[in-house]
């Protein structure tokens, strides 16, 4: 259109000059030394402007003429950025649809011309370990290192998420133990190495993180409060003799609710009982119990070694206020049997059956009554009834699982 236009315009302006040349052609006398040349006005104009316009289209061609190899590599350049463009496109489409192969050739193909070789080169390895193939993925992050080296850190997490999701927990973990030495605070790389240790079941060096993670606030308390509970428990449960110095550091780190807690109580109580340290566990547990008393709190009181009346008359101060609990009938039960006390065993346990039926309360009621003397028969069909009720009992915990 704007073409169209200036023609129209040059034509009008044309046919101005040329009826203005018509009615008045005008004279025009050029001489230099003994040449001289007469001609109409009209013509001189027409041949000055026929030689500039030839001149100015000769220096237009050659002005082409030598910016053509640079404007054919910036057409060929933008050319294959579009096609890097679309490359990339279809292959992070591919990647979506499970594609891997395709995603991965179409990515790396045209990882060089893209516009963004960081988004090529990362989701290329993420379809290469789609594919098992972890030598090609880690030379696809390193080409993207060479790429965009200001983006190593970003690079370096992404390796050590992709090693994670491959099981290659010790070269994560090595990762990752890089990525903190250069960014201590970064709260994605303080919880990938939390959860790295966690599957390593490094719980010491778990512990040792944990205050770095508590007081980093980008990390939410939920992130860390069911590992730091993990990990308390497994300290105190699978601690040995040679752990008591640390394990008595770590217990005593615990804040006051933390140390009326059932299951870290109960975890440090049982290492202190099989320790021979029943007299501090009696004080820890006894302290618990008038907080809580849980099933576990009580079984570990009941195994402490200390004069069994002694247990005994503890239990039955409890039970005043607590009648119709079985578990503490249960206990009290067992300690009765342990004493040789056959018919306040037998008394108890008949009660806790009458609120609860329970394998325990069936079990002990058939050794109450072999001991009793009393038919054997008897005895036979509780032992029978404890069984039974904890084979259901295994079958739905199982199918619960399952």
């Amino acid at each position: 259109m704007k073409l169209i236009f200036i023609t129209i315009i040059a034509l009008v302006i044309s046919s101005v000059l040329a009826y203005q040349v018509h009615l008045e052609p005008g004279y025009a006398l050029l001489s230099y030394g003994t040449l001289s040349v007469e001609t109409s006005l009209a013509v001189l104009v027409f041949i000055t402007l026929f030689a500039f316009s030839a001149f100015y289209i000769t220096l237009r061609t050659l002005l082409t003429v030598k910016r053509a190899p640079k404007s054919l590599g910036q057409w060929n350049t933008k050319r294959k950025q579009a096609n890097a463009t679309k490359a990339l496109n279809k292959g992070l489409i591919d990647s979506a649809e499970g594609n891997w192969q395709q995603s991965e050739r179409l990515l790396v193909k045209h990882a060089k011309n893209s516009d963004t070789p960081l988004l090529n080169y990362l989701s290329a390895a993420h379809a290469a370990q789609s594919q098992n193939a972890y030598d090609r993925r880690d030379d696809y992050l390193f080409k993207a290192g060479e790429a965009l080296p200001e983006q190593i850190h970003a690079i370096h997490l992404t390796r050590a998420k992709l090693q994670l999701a491959a099981g290659q927990l010790e070269q994560a973990l090595a990762t990752l133990q890089q990525l903190k030495s250069a960014t201590p605070k970064h709260p994605i790389v303080l919880t990938l190495l939390m959860n790295t240790l966690q599957q390593l079941g490094d719980w010491h060096v778990v512990y040792t993180l944990l205050p770095s993670i508590k007081s980093n606030r980008k990390i939410l308390q939920d992130e860390w409060q069911t590992i730091e509970h993990e990990t308390l428990l497994h300290l105190f449960s699978s601690a040995s003799t040679e752990d008591k110095a640390a394990l008595d550091t770590i217990w005593k780190a615990l804040d006051k609710t933390q140390k009326l807690n059932p299951d870290y109580l109960a975890a440090y109580t049982s290492y202190l009982i099989k320790t021979g340290k029943s007299q501090i566990a009696e004080e820890l547990v006894l302290k618990g119990l008038k907080n809580q008393q849980t099933d576990a709190l009580l079984s570990l009181y009941s195994q402490l070694n200390i004069d069994t009346n002694k247990k005994i008359h503890q239990l039955e101060k409890w039970l005043k206020s607590q009648e119709t609990r079985p578990t503490l009938l249960n206990t009290l039960a067992k300690l009765c049997l342990q004493q040789k006390l056959w018919g306040k065993a037998k008394m108890y346990l008949d009660k806790s059956l009458s609120i609860q039926a329970t394998s325990q309360a069936y079990l002990l009621l058939g050794e109450a009554h072999e001991q009793l003397d009393d038919d054997t028969n008897d005895a036979n069909a509780f032992y029978k009834m404890g069984l039974e009720l904890s084979l259901n009992g295994h079958a739905i915990a199982e199918a619960k699982t399952t």
